[in-house]
């Protein structure tokens, strides 16, 4: 008997087309397993980019020519070629070379069309994909006369256009057809990290059934890659039968302006999540400014329509009630993003001290304070791998990954890459000072090894998180090592609970304190 689906199509007014349940689904359990249709480059990064199976190149000597270690492509086609990957075709290699001359005379970056001339070539050569393609939601009517539109007609449309196309493949396409491919492109793909890819080099990757996800701020599924592109969805918190699936097409980690600002611009709709609609987003008060007036409350967006922008409405206190324009807290940000930005190679103790600066404004929680703990943990990281890290910096790591696990917990439910991230990252420092403090003879090693079992607790989740990803991506990797270091860390408690028993030193020292005064 053929497995039950885990999915199926629903439709709505609001939404369109989007997935739901049809069966219970357990938190972990993988809901869609799909190949792309297309994968291209989304950013700009010159003489970087393999076409053939979208790695990063290496200079072959100290000239300009570059080449693929894993297929030996060059950059631009050539004979060599052969379309090696499913994602870079004949058709793609001929019309490249051909027009290799005219590319290069108007100075043209290929990687900045690459994407819609697939999909394009989609159009041509695979009816029954396009008939797929086809059906996605390009939002023409909102795109047209914006910003992007333009863009994409001179840096995408007009260039494919020119372009001398063979025969058999037929005329170049027409003006309109290449604004939707855009559209569809810039709606419906997700963001991917190129398999040994440069720093910052990412690509899109446009997959059929799950753009049918629907958007929520928290979202009900946890997404990985591979190398080869395949993506994986899976259920990070359970998802009863008939609910919807959901993905949050924004970063958990910004505040409700910014995230619907995101996704206004970029997928042309409000959201109405739970989040975007409570005035302090669930508790993680990723929005809040403290108060000018009281200085003990919290000042949250009073009206949270998501037809209102936030910055022209007003901001109410939650202690004293005094209200602000949205203008002034606007002002506010902007002030402390400037400083944020101007600390970028900062040292510890500048970074810590802007956070109690910035702290006088804004929630602890705040997206701003998030960003800026982030390069206070990049910071602690560097001194961690000392022989000798000092105890206020692994003090400081500590608690400052609980801190934003915190505020990840209430945004990102369930299974979450950032969450084991932060859990491994835990993980270490209380081994450290838990270590440190028996040495110090400040606890016994009963106590030393119900701390090393808290840490292996924390070590136990983060992998229950982090053996999801793929082996070769960066997460998978950290997954195989805290694998190990768990390893390591259950012969060492094993140590640890096989030692005689012994009062700590501190508190024989009091002991004898009290003795004296009793005396």
């Amino acid at each position: 008997m053929a497995p039950t689906p885990k999915y199926k199509v629903a439709h709505s007014r609001r939404l369109g087309r989007y997935l739901v349940a049809a069966k219970n689904i357990a938190a972990g359990e993988v809901v869609i397993r799909e190949e792309p249709i297309a994968v291209g480059p989304m950013t700009y990064r010159k003489d970087c980019l393999c076409f053939a199976c979208l790695r990063s190149l290496s200079k072959i000597g100290g000239g300009e020519q570059y080449t693929c270690s894993r297929c030996n492509v060059a950059p631009l086609c050539n004979a060599a070629c052969e379309a090696r990957t499913t994602h870079h075709t004949n058709d793609e290699c001929t019309i490249l070379r051909d027009n290799r001359n005219l590319l290069a005379e108007n100075g043209i970056d290929v990687t900045g069309i690459l994407l819609a001339l697939r999909l394009w070539l989609i159009k041509c050569r695979n009816p029954a994909v396009w008939e797929q393609v086809d059906q996605m939601e390009a939002h023409l009517d909102k795109r047209m006369g914006t910003p992007v539109w333009k863009d994409r007609e001179v840096n995408v449309v007009n260039i494919i256009r020119m372009l001398r196309v063979p025969d058999e493949i037929g005329e170049p396409p027409g003006a309109e057809l290449m604004q939707k491919l855009c559209g569809i492109l810039d709606v419906n793909t997700f963001e991917l990290r190129s398999p040994g890819a440069l720093d910052g080099l990412l690509l899109r990757g446009l997959y059929v059934e799950a753009a049918l996800m629907a958007h929520d701020c928290r979202g009900n599924t946890h997404l990985t890659v591979d190398d080869d592109f395949r993506l994986t969805v899976y259920a990070s918190v359970p998802v009863k039968e008939t609910e919807p699936i959901l993905f949050n097409y924004t970063s958990s980690l910004l505040g409700t302006a910014d995230r619907r600002e995101h996704l206004r611009e970029g997928k042309y709709f409000e959201c109405e999540c739970c989040l975007c609609e409570d005035s302090y987003e669930l508790q993680s008060h990723l929005s809040s400014v403290l108060c000018p007036r009281c200085k003990e409350g919290f000042v949250g967006i009073q009206d949270t329509s998501s037809f209102v922008d936030p910055y022209e409405s007003r901001w109410r206190c939650q202690m004293c009630k005094r209200t602000y324009g949205g203008r002034l807290i606007r002002a506010t940000l902007n002030i402390c993003r400037t400083l944020i930005e101007d600390c970028e190679d900062a040292d510890i103790k500048s970074l810590d001290g802007l956070l109690r600066r910035l702290s006088r404004s804004l929630h602890t929680n705040h997206f701003l304070m998030l960003s800026l703990k982030q390069k206070l943990l990049a910071a602690c990281r560097k001194e961690m791998t000392s022989p000798n890290p000092q105890k206020k910096i692994v003090r400081k790591m500590l608690d400052t990954c609980n801190e934003v696990y915190g505020v990840l917990d209430i945004v990102e439910p369930g299974i979450s890459r950032l969450k084991g991230i932060m859990l491994y990252e835990m993980h270490l420092p209380m081994i450290i000072l838990a270590n440190r403090s028996y040495s110090a003879r400040e606890i016994s090693s009963a106590q030393l090894a119900r701390q090393l079992e808290e840490a292996r607790d924390l070590l136990k989740k983060a992998l229950t998180m982090l053996l999801l990803e793929p082996a070769t991506t960066p997460e998978g990797k950290l997954a195989k090592r805290a694998l190990e270091e768990l390893r390591m860390l259950n012969q060492n408690i094993g140590d640890v609970r096989s030692l005689p028993a012994e009062e700590p030193k501190v508190y024989v020292r009091k002991a004898k304190e009290n003795r004296k005064k009793i005396k």
